[in-house]
């Protein structure tokens, strides 16, 4: 059980409400302080108050937090998005409300900090560097070889990701990331690291006083520009396989001071074993909280609200079917002329839901980033595969038609 058990939290920011829901139905009082447009109906029923502002950012919620908690107290800040997990772990730290340490927060945050903090320690070793110019990027070459990966060392869905093969890919990547005298600035600092050849997960846990429960092993899709287009849940691996992510998982979350809540750890099974992409004190996105619900039987988010609020970390599973899985449509870069086919899609044994994000008018980019997806499919299966080959039949009865921007 949690020592200091808490009867209230405050939400910061977020337009999805699953944990609000969570929150509620384990009895806490649910305070949320966020931008005026994310406050939608659902979010109305489930809070007790609502701080809202048409301007909202980090250090607005730092300063309104802490004003706040002076006439409503809070036990906890929480949010389940990249966006405010370090605003919610500053607040905490700032008012004395236990919870994950800052200093862990801001490595999981920082891809670069992340490795200096794990350097040296017992974990599957990757080679990086922080890098701000193209000579520390020559120089990691040098001293490393190629393949190599470029990434935005606080970057998310998987945006401006460079895979560097050679002198030529270097000195292309260099010019994008880097400005013209060839810094990245105070602000945009980015890391090198080698290129992890082999299959990708993600582990999914909670964390309780520092012990991490493994959840589910998530097998992991990628395009050529490392964009995730499809997860399933199993992972399709063996014993041995999940012993080892779940066992190197373990290792990173309690070497980085992971003390509770959600984790999603993304880890590649190399042929030295799994190394570590990166991991997040959050639930994984993409819909993978559905998947380990349907196929693992665990909500991640009621075991987190569960815990935070006083009772014993759950180890009971419900499964609804074998296996989940999401994949994505990516459709050809242009202006969108057409969509359709939701119907169909949804029609579709085992599938759950279908859904296209792109309408007609707008501009599909290649996909660099998980913002360039056009649409979805979760399915259900008796296995892994069965549920890939439904969600990605579905997927393809999805319509989404494109011109070219410069046809008149």
């Amino acid at each position: 059980m949690r020592t200091s058990a808490v009867k209230s939290v405050l939400f910061v920011g977020g337009k999805r409400t699953e944990a609000l829901e969570a929150a509620r139905n384990a009895g806490l009082q649910v305070v949320y302080l966020g931008h005026t447009a994310d406050m939608s109906d659902r979010h109305r029923q489930l809070v007790d108050a609502a701080f809202l502002f048409p301007e909202f950012s980090p250090e607005l919620a730092l300063r309104a937090a802490a004003a706040l908690r002076e006439f409503l107290p809070f036990d906890l800040a929480y949010t389940a998005g990249d966006a405010y997990l370090q605003t919610a772990a500053q607040i905490n730290d700032r008012l004395g409300l236990p919870s994950n340490p800052l200093h862990t927060v801001r490595a999981v945050n920082d891809k670069a900090r992340m490795r200096e903090v794990l350097r040296g320690k017992p974990v599957g070793q990757v080679a990086s560097a922080e890098v701000r110019n193209r000579s520390d990027l020559e120089h990691f070459a040098k001293a490393n070889g190629f393949p190599l990966i470029l990434k935005p060392s606080r970057g998310s869905a998987s945006k401006d990701i460079h895979i560097i093969s050679d002198a030529i890919t270097l000195s292309d990547a260099a010019g994008s990331s880097f400005t013209d005298d060839g810094a990245a600035g105070e602000a945009a600092p980015w890391v090198v690291e080698e290129f992890l050849d082999g299959r990708e997960f993600s582990v999914e846990t909670h964390s309780a006083a520092g012990e991490h429960q493994i959840l589910a092993v998530t097998e992991k899709f990628k395009n050529e520009h490392c964009v995730e287009i499809g997860h399933v849940v199993p992972a399709r691996i063996t014993d041995a396989e999940h012993a080892l992510l779940a066992g190197e998982t373990r290792s990173v979350l309690t070497a980085l001071g992971v003390e509770e809540g959600p984790g999603h750890t993304e880890l590649i099974l190399t042929a030295r074993g799994p190394r570590l992409v990166e991991t997040h004190t959050r639930p994984g996105g993409d819909a993978i909280v559905e998947l380990i619900k349907i196929a693992a039987g665990h909500d991640i988010h009621e075991l987190t609200f569960s815990w935070l609020s006083g009772k014993p970390a759950g180890t009971e599973r419900k499964p609804s079917a074998n296996a989940a899985a999401i994949w994505f449509h990516t459709a050809e870069p242009g202006r969108v002329t057409a969509t359709g086919g939701e119907a169909a899609a949804e029609a579709g044994e085992g599938v759950l839901f279908a859904s296209l994000s792109a309408a007609v008018g707008d501009v599909i980019r290649e996909a660099r980033s998980s913002d360039d997806r056009s649409g979805e499919a979760l399915a259900v299966g008796d296995d892994a595969d069965g549920a890939l080959r439904r969600a990605q039949k579905a997927v393809g009865r999805l319509v989404v038609e494109t011109e070219p921007l410069d046809r008149g």
